[in-house]
């Protein structure tokens, strides 16, 4: 379901030539029609023409403005062949470990199964479990905007949000409560199953931001600024205990603050143009008609959360996962390095029976500071064949951009070197933060 609501155009109904002129402030000209006054009747008789927004904005020399908004209610794509991967009522997993005695192994082809549980040496049997009534979440959306030229610059905000509920996710709920006692297999509460997967229907998701925007669409310089700040947040990010599910989080990939900016400025050198415009024809085709692009892009960074490995201290089998909190461990700004970008003492390994108070995706990583430019010209060699000429600089200041996508250093509290950084990004990234590449492109339109 969708719905819109704009207002681009104001219709004004006057009823009498007095009413329309007390309006404008001044006399009608004849462009706005013909004579509006005649005779003895002028004073009664109605009079109605319509006028758009554009020159009502004109002639009450007011701000031309427009009221835009906008909502939609979505389902959440997520049906029983996302869940099952074509299978079903249940995804069930059986793993094996083989064992060799005496040379002799216990497991071997054609027959690659023992003959009874008791025979595996570690056996373990997951399953994955769906409800029998399928729900879809919904996903409602909704905007405002306003508008508004001003000097011929065109000024927008938005307000933009969404609100999520009854969305499906997945967890294990084969665990013990954290405790101090020592896990056992006896201590699954499904045994002799060692993993159960269970789809629920609870899941919420928040989203609210701000959007402002510039732009200049006529003249010699064009250009276009958006600036969005943004927060994103769900309910079902950590599911580590089963038993505490109501735990939010921020989205790993909504960066809080986003501002692409585009630029064209059509160079001021050849005929028509205020520098070296009375030069020859030969001159003109080089020197004329260049035009310089670029685009920029700076963001803050995306989330990601801490944690330790190989350890077991809720004794619920859960090898590590998220640490306890002791603080911040976000380094300020500026002492942030790729060999230590975040503060890994802030962090500790959870108490005996317990899980890890951390929430998720508390960590922010490296932001975006990324220049593309380019220089282009069109030669007309006939009426019909163009070429175009473009010379072009990806990472123009070759800003080095470390991590995978989204950028992740490094998170183990326990191994070497956390908050290290070991690879960089490539080129092939939306915002192209790889390293800083030229090229010189020949283009021919006809």
């Amino acid at each position: 379901m969708l719905m819109r609501y704009s207002f681009p155009r104001i219709r004004l109904l006057i009823r009498t030539a007095v009413a329309c002129m007390a309006l404008a402030g001044a006399s009608l000209t004849p462009a706005w029609g013909q004579q509006l006054l005649r005779g003895p009747q002028a004073s009664t008789a109605p009079l109605q023409f319509g006028m758009s927004a554009e020159q009502a904005s004109q002639a009450l020399g007011v701000p031309l403005s427009y009221v835009r908004g906008g909502y939609g209610e979505f389902s959440e794509s997520f049906g029983y062949n996302s869940w099952l991967n074509n299978g079903g009522p249940f995804q069930v997993t059986e793993t094996y470990t083989n064992v060799i005695t005496n040379g002799v192994p216990l497991l071997q082809w054609p027959n690659a199964f023992p003959s009874s549980l008791s025979l595996a040496a570690i056996p373990s049997q997951s399953i994955t479990a769906v409800p029998m009534k399928q729900d879809f979440g919904a996903i409602r959306q909704f905007n405002v905007t306003l508008e508004r030229e001003v000097h011929n610059f065109g000024l927008r905000a938005t307000y933009s949000g969404t609100r999520a509920s009854g969305l499906n996710y997945g967890v294990n709920v084969d665990k013990p409560p954290a405790s101090l006692t020592p896990f056992t297999s006896s201590m699954y509460p499904y045994f002799p199953f060692t993993g159960v997967t269970v789809y629920r229907t609870d899941g919420q998701l928040r989203y609210n931001s701000l959007q402002l925007e510039i732009m200049r669409r006529m003249g010699r310089i064009v250009f276009d600024a958006h600036w969005t700040y943004s927060n994103t947040m769900y309910n079902y990010g950590v599911n580590e205990d089963p038993y505490n599910m109501d735990r939010w989080a921020r989205d790993q990939y909504a960066r809080r603050q986003y501002i692409p900016l585009s630029m064209s400025y059509a160079l001021p050198f050849g005929k028509g143009q205020p520098n070296l415009g009375n030069v020859p024809g030969v001159v003109d085709a080089i020197i004329g008609g260049w035009n310089l692009q670029s685009i920029a892009t700076f963001a803050s960074g995306t989330y990601f959360s801490p944690s330790f490995t190989g350890t077991n201290p809720s004794n619920t089998n859960t090898s590590g996962g998220l640490p306890d909190c002791l603080r911040n461990g976000n380094l300020p700004n500026g002492t942030r390095t790729w060999n230590q970008w975040f503060d890994p003492t802030a962090f500790a390994i959870p108490q005996p029976g317990h899980y890890g108070n951390c929430g998720a995706n508390t960590l922010v990583g490296p932001g975006i500071y990324v220049l593309h430019a380019s220089l282009s010209k069109d030669f007309h060699i006939t009426e019909r064949i163009k070429a175009t000429l473009t010379g072009q600089v990806s990472n123009v200041l070759n800003h080095p951009s470390f991590g995978s996508s989204p950028p992740t250093p490094n998170t183990a509290i326990n191994q070497p070197n956390p908050g290290q950084f070991t690879a960089e990004q490539d080129y092939f990234n939306p915002e192209r933060q790889g390293a800083r590449q030229v090229g010189l492109k020949l283009r021919l339109t006809w």
